[in-house]
């Protein structure tokens, strides 16, 4: 039987801890590393509907793209709806992992993983060059950047986006009949990484939670851009992780979370 460690380093061969971003929270956030596991649930936000499915499961670990813990507690209490799920999980003997911004950043992780499932070919990381502002400032570097089998109109892209990532809705900039190859994306919150994708030359950026000036950002800049949703982008960690361990640890059963997006 495996042990909650070696669950964790085994996803830690793909996601060192130390990619993640100093800002960040990630690893062991509840339980025993000591602990035997024969079920895992995989989801990619610690809710109290994802615990109790864990629960009903008969898990023993919950591994989570969303830290279950970010910023600092000062209590655990049944009356906040961190410290309820918290308790629950505690009382119930799981252990709760997450991989956040490392799963992002690694290679073959998120946006690698959302770069194929949208068929982009000859995916690669942004450059140093390309990672800065309109000033010269650095930026992150957590996207990827590729091209499509052949040039699609923007209207079929984000209908084919829409269908593919299971979208209750979707935001786009630009006019839907704008001809497109070059694809630029990040999963999750990835406003800041418009100007990336403008310096390598993308004709439409992939990502979410776009606010309204960085949609008028892309919008001047002359550059395409989507907004597909951030549980859409990044709910794909479900049936990545789920066949990841699968293959890499024989006998482990695997559930994945069937949550819903919140946005409809």
């Amino acid at each position: 039987m495996y042990k909650v460690r070696d669950i964790m380093n085994q996803i830690e061969r793909l996601a060192p801890r130390e990619l993640a971003e100093k800002w960040d929270n990630v690893g062991l956030m509840v339980g025993d590393s000591d602990q035997n596991v024969s079920t895992v649930f995989i989801c990619l936000d610690v809710t109290a509907e994802n615990v109790a499915a864990a629960i009903e499961y008969k898990a023993n670990m919950i591994i989570s793209h969303h830290p279950l813990i970010f910023t600092p507690l000062k209590r655990v209490v049944e009356d906040d709806i961190t410290g309820s799920i918290i308790r629950t999980v505690i009382t119930n003997g799981l252990s709760v992992y997450s991989a956040h911004t490392n799963l992002d950043h690694a290679d073959g992780g998120m946006n690698d993983v959302l770069a194929e499932k949208l068929g982009l070919e000859g995916v690669r990381r942004f450059t140093a060059e390309e990672c800065c502002d309109n000033f010269g400032n650095p930026i992150d570097n957590i996207g990827r950047i590729g091209v499509l089998e052949s040039s699609v109109e923007l209207g079929d892209f984000v209908h084919f986006i829409k269908e593919t990532l299971d979208c209750r809705s979707i935001r786009y900039v630009g006019e839907p009949n704008e001809t497109i190859r070059t694809v630029a994306l990040c999963t999750g919150a990835g406003g800041d990484g418009i100007y990336s994708a403008y310096h390598a030359g993308a004709d439409v950026y992939i990502t979410a939670d776009i606010r309204h000036h960085e949609a008028q950002l892309a919008y001047e800049l002359g550059l395409n851009l989507i907004d597909a949703g951030h549980f859409e982008t990044e709910n794909t960690i479900c049936e990545f992780m789920a066949d990841y361990l699968t293959a890499a640890m024989p006998g482990l059963n695997v559930i994945s979370s069937e949550a819903q997006p919140y946005f409809r």
